[in-house]
This record gives C-alpha cells, sequence and structure tokens, in this order.
C-alpha cells in the first residue's frame, strides 16, 4: 500500500486531550491555531480553501456521558451536525484526499467482565447513551459521504484514553482527585462493566500510522469492486 503524504491538515478539536497530543507528534512546529466552530460552514470552506487543506483529521465532538443525558441536543448540533458540515464542505471544496473520522468504541454499547477484549468491525452498532447515540450517527453520515460522493474516509473506534492534560472530569483524574481528597469514587451500574484504556502518546503514535497507511473506505471499496469485475 502507498505511503499517503498529507501537505495540509485541519485537526479539528486540536485544544483537546487526544487532538493535543497527536497535533504536538505531527505539527507543533508548524501548527496554526485557529479558534473557531466546526459547525460555522462559512469558516470551515474558508479554512480549507485559504489553508489549502487535503487532510482533515475529525476529533472535535462532546464527549462527556453524564453531561449527554443532561443535554443531549448539544450532543446532536456538534457530533452530528459539526461533522456534516465538515463533510458538506469536503464535497464542495474537492480538495480532500483523505478524512479520518474519530469515533469511539462506545457505539458498540456496554462491555461485560467476562467479554473478549476488542469488537469486530462488523458488530451491530448499539449505543447506550446520547453521546455514544451521535458519535454512531456521524459515523452513518461518514461512510455516506465516502459511498456517494468517493470522499475518502477512515473511521476510528478508538477505546478510553488517558495522560497529561486530560480534563479532570474524566474517570482517571476525576477518580485520583476524589481520592486525594478522601471521597468516595462513584461507579455506574452494578460495578460489572469494564473499560480498556490506552496512554495518549500511544493513540498519537497510532493515529500516524493511520494518517500516512491506512486505508480509506472509498479507496478500500473501489478496489473491493475492481476484484469483482476480474472475477
Amino acid at each position: 500500500m502507498a505511503i499517503y503524504e498529507p501537505k495540509n491538515i485541519l485537526i479539528t478539536g486540536a485544544a483537546g486531550f487526544i487532538a493535543f497530543h497527536v497535533a504536538n507528534r505531527l505539527s507543533s512546529p508548524n501548527l496554526k491555531f485557529v479558534k473557531g466552530d466546526i459547525r460555522s460552514a462559512d469558516l470551515v470552506n474558508y479554512l480549507l480553501i485559504t489553508e489549502s487543506i487535503d487532510t482533515i483529521m475529525h476529533f472535535a465532538a462532546q464527549t462527556h456521558v453524564d453531561k449527554s443525558l443532561d443535554n443531549s441536543f448539544e450532543f446532536t448540533k456538534n457530533n452530528i451536525y459539526g461533522t456534516h458540515v465538515l463533510l458538506e464542505a469536503c464535497k464542495v471544496t474537492g480538495q480532500i484526499g483523505r478524512f479520518i473520522h474519530v469515533s469511539t468504541d462506545e457505539v458498540y454499547g456496554e462491555t461485560e467482565e467476562d467479554a473478549v477484549v476488542g469488537n469486530d468491525e462488523a458488530l451491530q452498532l448499539l449505543p447506550t447513551n446520547p453521546y455514544s447515540a451521535t458519535k454512531a450517527g456521524a459515523e452513518m453520515l461518514v461512510m455516506d459521504y465516502g459511498r456517494s460522493y468517493g470522499l475518502p474516509v477512515i473511521t476510528t473506534r478508538g477505546n478510553n484514553v488517558y495522560g497529561p492534560n486530560q480534563f479532570p472530569e474524566k474517570l482517571i483524574p476525576k477518580f485520583i482527585l476524589l481520592a486525594m481528597r478522601g471521597q468516595p469514587l462513584p461507579i455506574h451500574g452494578d460495578g460489572s462493566n469494564v473499560r480498556s484504556y490506552l496512554y495518549c502518546e500511544d493513540v498519537a503514535e497510532a493515529f500516524e500510522v493511520i494518517l500516512h497507511k491506512g486505508g480509506s473506505w472509498s479507496c478500500l471499496q473501489h478496489q473491493d469492486q475492481k476484484g469483482k469485475e476480474s472475477d
């Protein structure tokens, strides 16, 4: 497989936890920070054109499960509509060679204590909260733009990440702070559900590999179709 070499990358959500580490690994010496809203079609189109963007790594999202239960509309606006704005800008400008959509393994639903670690990509999506439901919805839009418009898309479904500079509302830093104060550590349900974790620098390295060596969905579909035609 050929190595993909991007020229100018738009990393959405680069002020957030995971994207911050990815941006530092990929482009911190020549990074330009733009504060904006991915729901603004005018801003997104302007950036793609003026910065000659050829690659998008889409991390920006509302991610906190508890907050999604209290204010689900904000998650729909950011995670679904914001993704749609990006995809439409890619279609309009016609200059994107790779669109990496960062989803979550939470689209598969809950993981039980005795479950095998890891999920098959073909498993049914069974989101259990507004956060994971909106991430699943965004995935469907990404897949459709790959199918309908030939946008070269890659979707990742990573699990939980931990490391420096993580927001204190997340589980590991939250539990550390609570434990330091001698306060109880709250859990959801009966405690039978499990979580898997990756260290942030390992995740950043993985995204660098995906950026250069990942196979895009439209590309894979095209290759598969060629194989069928030759049979």
